[in-house]
């Protein structure tokens, strides 16, 4: 009861203190305090165990309570510190993950401060109180634990080299099967809706398009997980509801269905009915099932940008490398960016012909353009904030048409200084061909995209290292460049902006624990539990399925600054026992069988309160899922690494005998 005290209290205080800071309650906010729930008792944990340790030995309910307290102090305020800075280097990250995570990280940090201030002050006042007839009570069960450990810790140490070895080939082969299966931006989230997207025949009217929407409505209206569906014509600026008109784009409409939480078929299954009920359809149907997929925040699919000068050369270009990312699996619905040219006839001046006649280039044009022009603006009207041409027309003013264009007669001057016409046929080539609507540019250089969507099944690094193969066996012609683009590139440098903040939060890590253990060894020797625990992570995502993504880099973040604080308890004890003249081996075997319970009770701790994260349970927690999986993993493995490997780093590096608090720090630097 002294210890569950904690945790209403320190998650009110968060929320009071999330109130101040303008932080809302949403769906990262929330996973910061569920992220936060396993971990407020951690600190009540440590120090309610070793009051108890004492007031066993005999010590009196205050002494035990002052004295208890003030062992762990340093070892608690380090290990909440290390938990807490880890979101500290978001603030020097840029992009979507620093606007993710900068309220988890306020939310978990305000609830661990809370935790830990009531566990050096609540936690003793009230142990003083309660832990009044305190006898020491034996566990055969437990104590039959602690004479293995003990008796396993004497062979360990003596086979340290084959244990560190083995801890490094598990944590590379794991970390190779997690990267080698691919990396994802944000995992897709269930979700009670469904948007299907409808393209008709070219040239399809808007009553066409409402018809086609209507049977689609029909052959869906007997599923049993969809509730309603609704639907909009247009994909352009001007969308309108169906049968009002006003929509820009005749040939799209977007149908919206509502799903039922409690739903028969998963999302994918969905997916598949609905297309097999439309296949007969003379139109294009695209179902997406998860309209809370967080890729979206990052682009998605796979993105080719060709960039060059002559708009005509990168068309084919872009024509050739759309063919050869439609040969690599995985790519579906390939673009080559220019479904949107258009028809136009060009006007090619032949030179020779046109120096016949005294022509030049540059005249031809200026004459035809002189034709072309329908308007004059006679005046300017000028206001606060631009000024507007007024153009002065009549009724007799002519549209030319691209006929009329091929009748123009072009002036010259010939030998004799007389002005001579000649058709403008005789010395203009017409052309047919397809120009771009748009033309895009890029640090004003022009490019094509080439664009795909992955298929079901494959993973976007994957598919997209498989098209870069290709593009870089491509010959590019000599001022063209050809860039990957895309959710592919989004992706790696969210990942290269984590790993960076991981490094950073790495040596925060190591600095705070240089200034509680006032060393510069013991903080090294528990930072080797940071590389090595990332394998229970890399093992949560492989056995639960999980892909790494933006969400679970941030569970290895935490892992980082959660893992050391049992290995600073641990390693912190084992230098008090030296202190009081313990010899090494026996003070390191001692200080496990002491801070087991601790250690193993903070671990379970924090695992039991992310489980229900972790499985998933409820709409919406599929975002958070990987960051669960991961931390639960990372401690799972991690407590087996504070109690066999930790100490095995401990007794391999630390090498000097303690003589005196004075210079025991010295011979340690």
């Amino acid at each position: 009861s002294i210890v569950a005290c904690s945790i209403p209290i320190s998650v009110l205080t968060a929320v009071v203190l999330m109130y101040f800071s303008g932080i809302t309650l949403n769906i990262i906010s929330l996973s910061g305090l569920a992220l936060g729930v396993g971990m407020l008792v951690d600190n009540s944990i440590v120090v309610i165990e070793n009051i108890y340790r004492l007031r066993g030995l005999g010590y009196s309910r205050k002494k035990a309570a002052v004295a208890g307290a003030r062992q762990v102090a340093g070892a608690i305020m380090a290990s909440t510190l290390t938990t807490i800075c880890v979101f500290l280097p978001i603030v020097f990250t840029e992009g979507i993950t620093r606007q993710l995570f900068v309220d988890m990280g306020l939310t978990i940090a305000y609830s661990l401060l809370a935790s830990l201030f009531i566990a050096l002050t609540l936690v003793p006042m009230m142990s003083a109180g309660m832990l009044k007839n305190v006898k020491e009570q034996r566990q055969p069960m437990f104590d039959r634990l602690l004479s293995a450990y003990g008796n396993v810790m004497k062979k360990v140490l003596r086979l340290k080299p084959a244990v560190l070895l083995g801890t490094l080939i598990l944590l590379g082969v794991s970390g190779w099967l997690c990267v080698s299966r691919g990396l994802v931006y944000m995992p897709e989230m269930e979700s009670t809706q469904a948007s299907i997207n409808i393209t008709m025949p070219e040239g399809a009217t808007l009553e066409e398009t409402g018809n086609m929407s209507d049977e689609i409505m029909e052959r869906l209206s007997d599923l049993p997980d969809v509730e309603s569906i609704g639907a909009m014509a247009g994909s352009d600026s001007g969308m309108a509801l169906l049968g009002m008109g006003g929509g820009s784009d005749t040939e799209t409409a977007t149908m919206y269905l509502t799903l039922r939480e409690d739903m028969e078929l998963s999302n994918d299954e969905l997916v598949d009915e609905i297309l097999s009920r439309t296949e007969d359809l003379n139109c294009e149907v695209d179902v997406s099932a998860s309209s809370m997929d967080m890729s979206a925040l990052g682009g998605s699919g796979i993105s080719v940008e060709i960039k060059g000068k002559d708009l005509d050369r990168l068309q084919t270009l872009a024509a050739e490398v759309a063919g050869l990312v439609e040969q690599v699996p995985g790519t579906a619905e390939v673009s080559d960016g220019l479904e949107e040219s258009a028809e136009e006839e060009r006007m090619v001046v032949n030179k020779e012909k046109a120096s016949k006649y005294n022509l030049t280039v540059a005249q031809v044009f200026q004459q035809i353009s002189a034709k072309l022009a329908e308007s004059k603006a006679a005046t300017t009207i000028t206001t606060d904030t631009k000024d507007y041409d007024v153009d002065v027309t009549d009724e007799n003013t002519k549209t030319y048409t691209r006929s009329d264009v091929k009748k123009f007669n072009l002036t010259y001057t010939d030998k004799d200084g007389e002005e001579q016409e000649v058709a403008v046929t005789k010395v203009v080539d017409f052309v047919d061909a397809k120009g771009m609507t748009a033309i895009s540019r890029d640090a004003q250089s022009r490019y094509v995209s080439v664009s795909a969507s992955i298929a079901q099944g494959y993973n976007v690094t994957k598919v997209a290292a498989a098209v870069d193969k290709e593009l870089k066996a491509y010959d590019v012609p000599e001022g063209y460049t050809i860039e990957m683009a895309g959710e592919d590139e989004t992706i790696r440098e969210s990942m290269t902006e984590l790993m960076k903040m991981l490094l950073l939060a790495v040596v925060f890590i190591y600095l705070i624990m240089v200034a509680q253990f006032q060393s510069l060894l013991s903080p090294f020797i528990v930072m080797f539990t940071i590389p090595l625990a990332l394998t229970g992570g890399f093992l949560g995502l492989l056995l639960t399925g999980q892909d790494l993504s933006i969400i679970a880099m941030i569970g290895f973040i935490m892992l980082s600054g959660i893992i050391v604080n049992n290995g600073i308890v641990l390693v912190d004890y084992i230098n008090q026992l030296r202190r009081e003249g313990t010899e090494k081996k026996e003070a390191i075997i001692e200080a496990g069988k002491t801070r087991m319970r601790p250690i193993m009770m903070t671990a379970l701790t924090t695992i039991l309160g992310l489980a229900t994260m972790a499985a998933g349970v409820g709409t919406g927690s599929d975002m958070m899922q990987g960051m669960a999986v991961v931390v639960i993993g990372g401690l799972l493995y991690g407590t087996l690494l504070t109690l066999f490997v930790v100490p095995c780093i401990y007794d391999a590096l630390n090498r000097r005998k303690y003589r005196s608090e004075g210079e025991e720090e010295l011979d340690e630097i």
